[in-house]
């Protein structure tokens, strides 16, 4: 599941580490790349709901769900409510926005409604990235803030309206998660995970050298933090 301004192409690094080893599935999330675009608040509910139907409506089993930011809340979510899952991924995410979270996406907003979808973006820039994007991958950022001023009016207040509600009771999921957490990561710090992970059942946390978000800015995560875990999981669900 992608980021709250991201689509399914931000997995493509990320992804090149999952081909040969798992049948993987991306698409973008309601209000985001090519998927529909109403004019409604994109809610957690029905990001869960719409991931639901993709699963139901191709029949897949034996699931791995791995998120980054409001994707991180759609897996975790999901675990909870539907319980057909084997494991999940959640990164640099959150379970519940505080009130210092919302300040920061509120602020978002108001710079939107201000001056536009590229005046949002600058605002939000300092809060997502790690400092060696900054120093090394300044492309990168450019690359999404051109994506960024293509964004529809009604998009990017839906997107960031829809980031501020829902509280998840992630201590009702019953499978094993790994919370990923960038250590220079200033939109849901490590400080957030480490409070999350006291909450789950069968939680972990690996702290990974990065901003918020992560599997975008160092795709290499993927291969040496994310697949030694799951290689664990799925091997446990053979020795059982």
């Amino acid at each position: 599941m992608n980021g709250l301004f991201a689509d399914l192409t931000s997995f493509d690094g990320a992804a090149f580490y999952l081909k040969d080893k798992f049948q993987l599935l991306r698409y973008d999330c309601r209000g985001q790349g090519k998927s529909s675009k109403p004019d409604v608040v994109y809610s957690l509910e029905d990001h869960v709901l719409d991931l639901k139907e993709i699963l139901n409506e191709l029949k897949l089993t034996n699931i791995i769900l791995v998120g980054l930011s409001n994707g991180g809340r759609i897996v975790l979510e999901y675990a909870r409510r539907f319980k057909k899952v084997h494991a999940v991924v959640a990164c640099d995410t959150y379970d519940k926005p505080s009130p210092l979270l919302k300040a920061k996406l509120i602020s978002w907003l108001r710079a939107h409604e201000e001056s536009g979808p590229l005046h949002r973006f600058d605002i939000a820039t300092p809060w997502i990235w790690g400092e060696e994007v900054f120093s090394l991958k300044s492309e990168l950022i450019l690359s999404y803030r051109d994506k960024a001023g293509l964004t529809l009016d009604h998009v990017v207040k839906n997107l960031i309206l829809g980031a501020l509600e829902t509280d998840i009771e992630i201590s009702e999921i019953d499978c094993p998660v790994l919370l990923v957490a960038g250590d220079e990561d200033l939109l849901t710090p490590v400080f957030y995970h480490e409070a999350m992970l006291l909450k789950l059942k069968l939680g972990e946390l690996a702290i990974v050298k990065s901003g918020h978000a992560s599997l975008i800015e160092k795709p290499t995560i993927m291969d040496k933090t994310i697949l030694p875990w799951l290689f664990k999981q799925t091997n446990k669900q053979v020795r059982e």
